[in-house]
């Protein structure tokens, strides 16, 4: 009998080991089926950037990274970390207008060569311009900011161009982007005050794992660590850090504006925002609205004395299929399809250049052969 009753017990156990083999083949085919397209690689921007206690990111300097953007799209940068083939001498050479092109991925040129970044045409069109390319992907207008603050004293300039897109006024809110982590701003008794520096620099250790960490949740494992953790070690509530609602985060982004234009001035220079219009990317025919508070926020800035040049009446004007082909169509990443094709630098270099010689801050002759 008890042979029969240790045969049946056997038979329990390897049934049970058999199921939760299954349940545990199971658990990992529904991780593989609910990332496989949701698994980011490192994003291309890593390939040419460091991190940085300050500024969370920054490209190297005397950098060529092959390839950064795709095949043969390389991203080189000169010894000021500026996406620039050439290194600038600290003075403005004699004949020329130097506007540093202060901005986002939309300015440093994502996923195009160096030569088809808006401000590199910018001086193919205006062979009297020298256009430094301060662009680095991902920042908001605070990064920006800062990153000029250190940096920008380095070249003498008459003109500085801040140009942005929407999120970049809603970057200001956050201490990380797509989980890397950056410095914050904010108002504290009316001063612009910096927080969340040194910058944490474990997101920059493994990329691949800060942008999929979120994924490991689908393992059954991991859910059952957090459930069982939960019960035995009860977390308060989360609360953020650094909390900011919509009208703070609009008076902040005024305050950088502001600041961004008096350490222009105290440097010889006159500040100049472009707003570059961008893809609604659900719907990729569309160009993406602008909120109200932003739009507010832009006529604060006017009214303050600070030019802004919207373009998106320039891109709006244009017929549909002339306005997609200014932008690029969804390759290697999603985020690809909002930036600017070749042609579409092209568009907008030409239509700054227009602008700035109407506002009167370009020579009449700039952009004359």
């Amino acid at each position: 009998m008890s042979g029969v009753l240790r045969r049946i017990a056997l038979g329990l156990v390897v049934s049970l080991l058999t199921l939760v083999l299954l349940e545990g083949i199971a658990s990992l085919g529904v991780f593989v089926w609910q990332t496989r397209m949701n698994f980011f690689p490192p994003l291309p921007d890593r390939a040419h950037t460091s991190y940085d206690p300050e500024l969370g990111w920054v490209s190297r300097k005397s950098d060529v990274a092959r390839d950064a953007f795709g095949p043969g799209v390389d991203v080189t940068t000169n010894a000021q970390g500026l996406r620039n083939a050439r290194n600038f001498s600290r003075e403005v050479p004699e004949g020329k207008t130097r506007v540093v092109c202060l901005g986002d991925s939309f300015t440093l040129g994502f996923r195009v060569a160096d030569g088809d970044s808006w401000p590199a045409r910018l001086e193919r069109a205006c062979p009297r311009i020298e256009a430094p390319n301060m662009g680095q992907s991902g920042y908001g207008i605070d990064q920006d900011y800062l990153w000029y603050q250190r940096d920008g004293g380095a070249l003498d300039h008459q003109l500085l161009v801040l140009a942005f897109i929407d999120h970049d006024l809603d970057r200001v809110r956050h201490a990380d982007l797509l989980g890397y982590g950056k410095p914050v701003l904010r108002l504290v008794d009316g001063q612009l005050t910096v927080q969340n520096v040194p910058v944490p620099r474990a997101s920059y250790l493994s990329p691949a794992l800060t942008q999929n960490v979120q994924a490991l949740g689908y393992l059954r494992m991991v859910e059952l660590t957090q459930k069982v953790a939960g019960r035995w070690f009860p977390r308060p509530a989360k609360a953020e850090r650094w909390p900011l609602d919509d009208e703070q985060t609009r008076a902040l982004d005024e305050a950088i504006i502001l600041a961004l234009r008096e350490s222009a001035t105290k440097r010889g220079s006159a500040l100049v925002l472009v707003h570059l219009p961008h893809l609604e990317l659900r719907e990729p025919s569309m160009l993406a609205p602008v909120s109200a508070s932003a739009l507010a926020l832009l006529d604060r800035i006017r009214a303050a004395g600070v030019p802004v040049v919207d373009l998106a009446a320039d891109f709006a004007a244009l017929p549909d299929a002339e306005r997609r082909a200014l932008f690029q169509e969804k390759t290697l990443d999603q985020g690809a399809a909002g930036h600017y094709s070749p042609a579409g630098n092209e568009f907008v270099a030409r239509a700054v250049a227009t602008a700035l010689t109407r506002l009167g801050m370009l020579p009449a002759d700039a952009c004359r052969e």
